[in-house]
């Protein structure tokens, strides 16, 4: 069985959309399109295809996710940006990098969808509030779980090399202290080459990529519940000033960290 569950970023229902606000973007988390009504076409690295209700679309971090709306009048969908556990998500890996993973509970799916959309609409955006949001994730990723241990790639992985979960730890018990990867590969008897490869290889996003996930979510957190202000946000989150952390916290967000505090505090 698979070890962990996602660990939810955020969640937006949309609904009746016509258009994405970027034709192409890139998240850096992983995120996960699922549509509960119409049809969208994507593209992910040499990867293409149209999805519709059933079909759950995931990008990984840093990757640039192209996606056009095929149904403008009809087109709903949610978008969940995570992190990966910190379990065995090598064993998922030949599943996702399918990219569209369809989903054949197809009542269980909707439900979830309908328990998303109704948290989405009742509760304000903020940290707190998507951790009802949390259980519904959960059991989408049971469902994509559930796919791959039908796979006959996931009984080879089995035996792959696991050390590289204690990695992770230390990345996120690290988090808020300034790190090298080349330290880190030295650390764990590797170098920085064999680091990332095998990173990568087992949570699909490279070792910084997982790193700054691990820092945001961090510096989300301490702008709504503290006064610091952002120099001081960025030296608890392993960051140089606040300058650095504002351009990697804008893209990572969209918005810049006075407009998420502003925007999420009540």
């Amino acid at each position: 069985m698979f070890a962990g569950l996602p660990d939810i970023f955020y969640h937006v229902y949309w609904s009746k959309k016509e258009q994405f606000l970027y034709e192409t973007d890139t998240y850096v988390t992983w995120v996960l399109f699922g549509v509960e009504e119409g049809k969208f076409e994507y593209r992910i690295g040499e990867d293409y295809g149209v999805a519709e209700f059933g079909d759950v679309v995931v990008c990984p971090p840093q990757v640039a996710f192209y996606r056009n709306v095929l149904t403008p009048l009809s087109f709903s969908f949610h978008s969940i940006t995570f992190t990966l556990p910190d379990g065995e998500p090598q064993q998922l890996m030949p599943l996702l990098a399918q990219r569209k993973i369809r989903l054949p509970q197809f009542r269980r799916l909707s439900e979830n969808y309908s328990s998303l959309r109704q948290a989405d609409q009742q509760l304000p955006f903020n940290p707190e509030n998507q951790m009802p949001k949390q259980h519904y994730l959960s059991d989408i990723w049971l469902m994509i779980t559930q796919q791959a241990l039908e796979s006959p790639d996931s009984v080879s992985l089995l035996n792959e090399d696991e050390f590289i979960r204690d990695v992770a730890v230390y990345f996120k018990d690290h988090a808020h202290e300034p790190i090298e990867v080349r330290d880190v590969a030295s650390l764990f008897g590797l170098t920085p080459v064999q680091l990332i490869r095998k990173f990568k290889s087992a949570y699909g996003v490279n070792p910084l990529q997982y790193l700054t996930s691990i820092r945001v979510k961090m510096a989300c957190r301490l702008l709504l519940v503290t006064e610091w202000t952002l120099d001081v946000i960025a030296g608890k989150c392993g960051y140089e000033n606040g300058f650095y952390l504002s351009r990697v916290f804008r893209k990572t967000m969209g918005v810049s960290p006075s407009e998420f505090r502003k925007q999420n505090r009540y």
